[in-house]
């Protein structure tokens, strides 16, 4: 459970639980691009599929993607596609919590390891 003063998030590795790199080398663009169908967002701007309830990351050269634990509130059908995509591909999820004052999508994802811009 989120705590009042935090934000939850999960983070799910590119790196499958066999220590290999997951394929295709998209497969986060391609899950982002679900989760939009899903919630129907799209950030103003953005050429390409962006949501600020998935953010891709970079740890040490594994693709990863950071998923929004609101997510789960505002629409449990794509969360649960989500969880499903990680667990049929053997990707770890992990769950994280982050400060209120920072966070995923503009709620500090400066201190999230690996974020990309």
């Amino acid at each position: 459970m989120t705590t009042p003063d935090s934000t939850e998030f999960f983070l799910i590795n590119g790196l499958t639980r066999h220590r290999k790199i997951f394929r295709p080398g998209d497969w986060v663009e391609r899950l982002m691009g679900v989760i939009i169908l899903y919630v129907g967002e799209r950030r103003p701007g953005m050429h390409i599929a962006s949501t600020r309830l998935a953010m891709p990351v970079d740890d040490g050269g594994v693709r990863c993607l950071i998923v929004s634990g609101e997510l789960r509130r505002v629409c449990p059908e794509a969360f649960d596609f989500v969880v499903r995509f990680a667990e049929d591909n053997d990707l770890p999820m992990e769950i994280r919590r982050v400060p209120k004052a920072g966070g995923l999508g503009g709620v500090g994802i400066n201190n999230v390891p690996g974020a990309m811009p």
